[in-house]
């Protein structure tokens, strides 16, 4: 990953995984106190579908694909494994599901699959991608059985689905673009924000144009006093955007600010409730598409779709959180060659953080803030990581991945958020395993470098 010139460029890092949702919304309203007992979060994440833990076992009448398999595998497993996504095979049928029946099994078993990084006795999350006890059961139980198939009339009715988000706002790429750097093209396109006065995203959505090669996307926020370095990287390239990597571009990237992404499986919808990102009259958005270009390509078009309001109540920012020191050249941020186990960690003030990379804010020094998603990201060297808070010395955890895996990140949504007040501070602990180098690691824009970074999507109390 690229190395950005200030922190707040570090955006970029918060992808939704499958079916994680693009936006960090829809947290409840209710806050939680760091170091309660049980959890910070609201109940327990069981990652419950709408088939209800109580099915009937294969002990009982015998596991079915209609009756108890296919409910899990629609809400765990096919937001990727459709056709046109990107996982290599789909399971959205009984004949599909059927055949690739010891791939799930063995999947299930080692634990790869459904991809969920954070450990449960960290926090509570929504969108847990897990398998419960049950639903891990059930699936494996269909299998031994020889994945039968059942009736079709015994699929469980579907759950009512939510109330559509109205979004008011459509933007999108102008013309058609075909990506051609293989293996990866990371590309921005200027997009012109209508709105004539003070505006909020309450909610976003990413709407991929060709979804086969689009890899992720994020939307970045362009003041209109730094508009004019990011139109001449425009103006520089004679096709439709021009090349960016590591933010939106140019040295003016650590004035942008981060709106949302969207990554294969994952959805949009609404940031969490009372909340919203401000966006001034005059920007633009940058929207920075990574391609993984295929022979024969469709060309692109992608465009995202975003609900404002004149107003919040809680305005709202997400927040890269990393030692500035770690982005220049000095050994604060080295991993030794041959080394198992290295960590560096950061503590800081969020806060005074927030008055340091947005100037103005009405988060001002000294005020309370509400942390409603978090998420961590290193390179290939990275084997855990976690963010806390810090009350009265007390660790209070946010996100804890103890098994660090480069091809599956993401910001995690709270089940509840949490409370982060003036007297607290936020850690973030990072750690590598060289063991295996003969070389020593610094932060770097390469994925054969090395970051630590944590993020989180804030909102005043």
């Amino acid at each position: 990953m690229p190395t950005p010139a200030r922190p707040v460029t570090l955006l970029l890092l918060a992808l939704a995984a499958c079916g994680d949702g693009g936006a960090v919304g829809d947290a409840s309203a209710g806050s939680s106190t760091v170091g309660e007992a049980g959890s910070t979060g609201a109940g327990e994440s069981t990652g419950t579908t709408a088939t209800g833990d109580g099915a009937t076992t294969g002990a009982e009448a015998g596991v079915t694909y209609w009756r108890d398999v296919k409910p899990v595998l629609d809400v765990k497993c096919a937001t990727c494994h459709r056709p046109g996504d990107i996982a290599p095979f789909s399971i959205t049928t009984y004949d599909e599901a059927q055949k690739m029946a010891p791939a799930i099994a063995e999947s299930i078993a080692a634990g790869t699959m459904p991809p969920w990084s954070p450990s449960p006795a960290c926090n509570t999350y929504k969108h847990d991608r897990s398998l419960s006890a049950d639903q891990r059961a059930r699936v494996l139980e269909w299998i031994a059985a020889g994945a039968p198939e059942g009736d079709p009339a015994d699929e469980p009715a579907a759950p009512e689905p939510e109330a559509p988000i109205a979004y008011d706002l459509e933007l999108g790429i102008a013309e058609p673009f075909t990506p051609t750097a293989y293996p990866d093209e990371y590309r921005c396109f200027l997009l012109d924000w209508p709105k004539q006065a003070d505006s909020y995203a309450t909610a976003f959505d990413v709407v991929p144009g060709e979804r086969s090669i689009v890899h992720h996307v994020i939307a970045y926020v362009l003041p209109e006093k730094e508009l004019a370095a990011f139109e001449a990287l425009d103006a520089a390239d004679p096709g439709p955007g021009y090349p960016c990597y590591g933010g939106p571009g140019g040295e003016a990237s650590q004035k942008a600010q981060w709106l949302g992404a969207w990554a294969p499986g994952g959805s949009g919808g609404a940031l969490p409730e009372g909340t919203g990102i401000r966006v001034a009259p005059g920007s633009k958005i940058a929207l920075q598409m990574h391609y993984h270009p295929l022979p024969g390509a469709k060309a692109d078009q992608s465009r995202i779709m975003v609900r404002t309001a004149d107003s919040v109540e809680h305005p709202a920012y997400l927040l890269p959180l990393a030692h500035p020191g770690w982005m220049v050249d000095s050994p604060e941020m080295t991993i030794p060659a041959g080394e198992p186990d290295v960590v560096h960690s950061f503590e800081v003030d969020l806060t005074s953080a927030i008055a340091y990379l947005f100037p103005g804010s009405p988060f001002g020094i000294g005020q309370a803030v509400r942390a409603h998603a978090a998420g961590v990201h290193m390179h290939t060297l990275g084997t855990r990581a976690s963010l806390t808070v810090l009350r009265d010395g007390v660790p209070g955890c946010l996100i804890d991945v103890p098994h660090w895996d480069f091809n599956w990140q993401g910001t995690y949504q709270l089940a509840a958020p949490v409370r982060v007040g003036i007297n607290d501070t936020v850690r973030l602990e990072c750690h590598f395993d060289n063991s295996k180098g003969d070389e020593a690691v610094k932060w770097g824009e390469r994925t054969s470098d090395e970051m630590c970074l944590g993020m989180l999507y804030v909102s005043a109390l």
